[in-house]
């Protein structure tokens, strides 16, 4: 069995300081799954996954294959970690298309440890909350989840999260939300927002950005949900979305061991790998380990699956990405960018 201690040390002992930094794996703490693929009602066009209603970036998974990488990851992770899941559209997965194995899946996931669902909110229906409110009620853990706005207002939201066709979202988003409320769920909103900058400038405009979404919240009567702002990632539709507007790419200079050295202390803790890994399913059928939820195939970005077993997953992972920058600047800006909200 290998151990997580004996990588860390071996990782810090190994490190070329001029060559391509390297994150430890400090601990399992996350384990994201692609449960929808990158299937999705929605076809945003700042989507880093690619997904949408004919995407085929990433296969659903299996419950067969979930249950698997689980037993994986308590054997050598141990209990307590908790479990992500994304896409593609969650809620696609509780249509009988898909057999309604969202439910089983849920409830396997939380017999495991604790679990948070990203989503639209669009498709959540009422039955649906309520029958993952019965099986929350049940399990040994606690389920959460965190919905994706992308403007305090329609218009703003609008012009970036959209359904096909450019239709609007807004006020699906909205009402999604106060069916999760109903049904006895606080999610978390999540919002992008551009990372480009130094510390206080971001600070500044992270803290406009929450006062006008608390205030939009407050005006639909949805005042008690917390705020999560993720950096926007220059990869998939936003690539693409930059191309066609003629905004500046992100650029990196490239990650070095003495960069996270000299700016962040070594604080490798801040980089959202060192304490998960997901688990995807590629067009070819093959499952496998990848270095974070931000880089779940191949397809979007080469050389982000990491190996087919866990154990294997488990070693030090290089950072030659360029949207690894996007993580490393959310740390030196104190907002240590992370997909679970740590």
């Amino acid at each position: 069995m290998t151990s997580l201690t004996v990588l860390s040390q071996k990782a810090a002992i190994e490190r070329d300081p001029k060559g391509v930094a390297e994150i430890p794996l400090l601990r399992l703490d996350w384990i994201w799954f692609y449960n929808p693929g990158t299937v999705c009602n929605l076809a945003c066009n700042h989507c880093l996954t690619l997904s949408s209603p004919s995407s085929k970036v990433l296969q659903p998974l299996e419950t067969s294959e979930m249950r698997a990488a689980l037993e994986d990851a308590k054997k050598l992770a141990g209990p307590g970690f908790s479990i992500g899941m994304t896409g593609g559209e969650v809620f696609l997965l509780a249509q009988k298309k898909y057999q309604e194995r969202l439910f089983e899946q849920v409830e396997l996931s939380l017999s495991y440890g604790d679990v948070l669902i990203l989503t639209n909110a669009i498709l959540a229906t009422d039955e649906a909350l309520e029958r993952l409110k019965e099986i929350d009620d049940k399990a040994p853990h606690s389920l959460s989840f965190r919905v994706s706005l992308d403007g305090p207002s329609a218009e703003e939201n609008d012009k970036i999260r959209t359904g096909l066709g450019g239709s609007p979202t807004y006020d699906g988003i909205i009402h999604g939300l106060h069916r999760f409320v109903r049904a006895g769920f606080n999610p978390t909103i999540a919002y992008t927002y551009d990372g480009e900058g130094g510390k206080e400038k971001v600070a500044k405009s992270l803290e406009e950005a929450n006062k006008r979404y608390q205030k939009a919240l407050g005006d639909v009567e949805l005042p008690n949900l917390e705020l999560w702002g993720i950096p926007l990632f220059d990869q998939g539709e936003e690539f693409k979305r930059r191309e066609q507007e003629g905004l500046d790419h992100i650029e990196s200079p490239g990650i070095t061991n003495h960069c996270i050295s000299h700016y962040l202390n070594n604080a490798f803790h801040d980089f959202q790998c060192s304490y998960s890994r997901a688990f995807c399913k590629e067009p070819n059928g093959e499952t496998g380990w990848y270095k974070c939820a931000v880089l779940p195939a191949e397809g979007i970005e080469e050389g982000s699956r990491i190996s087919a077993t866990l154990e294997e997953a488990l070693n030090p992972i290089g950072l030659p990405h360029t949207q690894c920058i996007t993580c490393f600047r959310a740390a030196t800006q104190g907002c240590a960018m992370s997909c679970s909200g740590e």
